[in-house]
């Protein structure tokens, strides 16, 4: 195997290791065989991206294709279901897809390589749109991945993108609360009712191990591992204090996608090690 071909094997891995353990979770657990199917799908595709899937390296393209996705999360008010007074969905056949954490993972790897001030203001669009939806786990997600992009970059708009979605996804947090879904919210309990140490284990594979491969041993620059790093813990930390969708280790192929369209879109160098890359 090419050391450029390992390198993109290894670019999975904080995809891979965590959906494996949401699969064996749902295997365990007897969730119904639509589920598994589903995510199982939606894994082999995102593999399949990480794999062989590029986007161009100029800037402006991402940019613009960074503005498209942030423009995107607008669309659900329009043409997603609605349910108690929430839009956060696509409808796609079969199934429905959250758009926050379908296209967060892109729009943030996209504008970590952008000049400051457009991906701030990238960012700060896809804030108005979770707002109208409204996601306060989106927000809370994209807060901390902003704040991910400010200290990485130095860049006072990213900070200021960071306080306000915090802020809002705080104002938000009480807003649009449905129904929990088992196998999609409150995971972590449901497998600590059975044993604690699974419990423990599923939790490591969430909050730890795609912790080391994108930020401490990273195949990505380091301002993309660090915002992919912080809009997953945000994102699994908003799940455990409440009846938000766990992403990568509950049922839902939105996330699975997401993080791995954001993965294959990473700024990589044909034979380089992401180490050797730019920092900003």
């Amino acid at each position: 195997m090419s050391a450029q071909a390992f390198d993109r094997w290894r670019l999975t891995l904080p995809l891979l290791l965590p959906s494996l353990g949401g699969l064996a979770y749902l295997t365990a657990f007897e969730a119904p065989t639509r589920l598994i199917v589903v995510n199982a799908g939606a894994l082999a595709l995102a593999v399949m991206w990480v794999l062989f899937g590029r986007v161009p390296s100029d800037k402006n393209y991402r940019l613009s294709l960074a503005g498209f996705g942030a423009l995107a999360l607008h669309l659900p008010n329009f043409l997603g279901p609605e349910v108690g007074g929430v839009s956060r969905w696509f409808p796609a056949g079969p199934v429905v897809l959250q758009s926050g954490p379908l296209l967060l993972p892109l729009i943030t790897v996209l504008v970590a390589s952008a000049p400051r001030g457009a991906g701030a203001a990238v960012l700060a669009l896809a804030g108005v749109g979770l707002v109208r939806q409204p996601d306060a786990a989106g927000l809370a997600a994209l807060g901390l991945a902003s704040a991910a992009l400010a200290f990485c970059t130095r860049g006072i708009a990213y900070a200021a993108v960071s306080l306000v979605a915090l802020l809002l996804a705080a104002a938000t947090f009480q807003h649009g609360t449905l129904e929990p879904q088992i196998f999609t919210e409150n995971v972590l309990p449901h497998v600590a009712e059975r044993s604690a140490l699974r419990a423990t284990a599923l939790a490591a594979m969430l909050f730890v191990l795609p912790l080391w491969h994108l930020v401490i041993s990273p195949q990505t620059q380091r301002a993309e591992g660090a915002a992919l790093a912080a809009l997953l813990v945000a994102l699994g930390a908003m799940a455990v204090i409440a009846p938000f969708p766990y992403p990568l280790i509950g049922y839902g192929a939105a996330p699975i996608l997401g993080f791995g369209l954001a993965l294959g879109a990473t700024a990589r160098e044909a034979g380089h090690s992401a180490r050797n890359l730019p920092t900003s």
